[in-house]
């Protein structure tokens, strides 16, 4: 506080713990101090917090003086140090030197024969060209439009072409239609699924099913009671074939509500939503105990909330639990890498679980270059995949 409008300096190199974010944000430690992620709920009082100043938000890198992506090595830190949206920040009088060190993550491998996979994922804002659309973002060009399929789909591939694509942030299904038909896809012949809820800014979840692999047997929207939630729960049932066998499985994509309200304020609805789910899961095993149930989704929930909790209760596991802990981000917000994105299945799964894979191509990244259809950072939230595979 007492240094708010000097000019400061970072003395040390510092490591990026975030990209820039839209509005030309980023946060910062200094190297000596051999942190290089800070996790939700960790250690802060590292972070250095830098912004370009401006009021601006920047949809692609080509307004921004600096693209830093997380693990990037940054030097030449100073500027005056500003306080704004409850942050103190630095605010560089020129640009830093920046040293890029992060390598773009690996393609996925291909199924085995005897495998399936699904993958959640939310696509963020995935608008068409038409109205009505929301106040933001602003509404996109076709040529925005037709770029942001061209991500989507090349993060499908590079995701191994899953199985099963649970999506979150679409305007409606015709934007599926268009993503099963585009080029890059259209052979692998996937279903696109989607029921209309009543969101205020008209997102919506769905999926899209690879018909060469499975076979739609169901959908059913689930309306929560009482207002819980207008992004209704999306339930499928699916018979999937491998060269092994066959099994079916019940799906149920969602979207629990944001903490943008704050996380304490906004944490019972999330609950409750979270209860609907296990009501919804009831349902199904009252009808066949032995069903076979995925419950997934951005739950806007941390690793240990109680929503998440309360899923588990219920006799869920969380993919996460063979999953490497230093793996599990699908997010960073200021500076603290966390998990908002689960999934969550009956034992009889858990039983056949070969792999999971977060597929960091977004949280890690800054906004893309204007063009680039490379599946960086066309989300803020990284993709889940879960790999089964069913034994002869």
């Amino acid at each position: 506080e007492a240094l708010e409008g000097m000019l400061v300096q970072v003395s040390e190199s510092a490591t990026a713990i975030s990209p820039t974010s839209r509005y030309g944000e980023y946060v910062v430690v200094r190297s000596d101090k051999g942190v290089d992620r800070i996790w939700q709920g960790g250690e802060a009082g590292y972070m250095i917090m830098v912004d370009d100043g401006s009021s601006e938000v920047h949809y692609d890198s080509s307004t921004l003086d600096y693209v830093i992506a997380t693990g990037d090595l940054v030097t030449g830190l100073q500027g005056p140090l500003a306080y704004t949206y409850g942050r103190y920040k630095i605010e560089p009088l020129i640009s830093p030197e920046v040293t890029p060190l992060r390598e773009p993550p690996q393609s996925l491998p291909s199924l085995g024969a005897d495998e399936f996979s699904i993958m959640t994922w939310n696509v963020e804002n995935l608008f068409d060209i038409l109205v009505p659309h929301p106040t933001d973002p602003p509404l996109p060009r076709k040529a925005d439009y037709d770029l942001a399929l061209t991500k989507v789909a090349h993060t499908i591939l590079a995701a191994g072409t899953p199985t099963i694509v649970a999506l979150q942030e679409v305007e409606h299904l015709g934007i599926l239609e268009d993503l099963a038909a585009h080029e890059l896809l259209s052979e692998l012949d996937y279903i696109p699924v989607l029921m209309e809820g009543t969101d205020s800014r008209g997102i919506d979840v769905g999926y899209l099913v690879r018909s060469d692999q499975a076979t739609l047997l169901d959908v059913h929207q689930h309306p929560a009671p009482e207002g819980i939630t207008s992004r209704h729960p999306l339930l499928i049932q699916v018979q999937v074939e491998t060269s092994s066998g066959s099994i079916t499985i019940n799906v149920i994509n969602n979207h629990f509500t944001s903490m943008s309200g704050g996380e304490l304020a906004t944490e019972p609805r999330r609950s409750a939503q979270a209860a609907w789910n296990v009501s919804l899961l009831e349902g199904v095993l009252a009808e066949d105990p032995d069903a076979q149930v995925i419950i997934l989704g951005d739950l806007n929930s941390y690793y240990d909330a109680k929503p998440i909790d309360i899923l588990r209760e219920a006799g869920l596991r969380h993919v996460f639990e063979i999953l490497d802990p230093d793996e599990r981000y699908t997010y960073i917000y200021q500076g603290a890498s966390q998990v908002l994105d689960h999934i969550l299945i009956t034992q009889g799964l858990m039983d056949i679980l070969r792999r999971v894979e977060i597929f960091h191509t977004n949280a890690d990244y800054p906004p893309s270059d204007p063009g680039d259809a490379s599946p960086l950072h066309q989300s803020d939230h990284d993709p889940i995949v879960a790999i089964f595979g069913i034994n002869p």
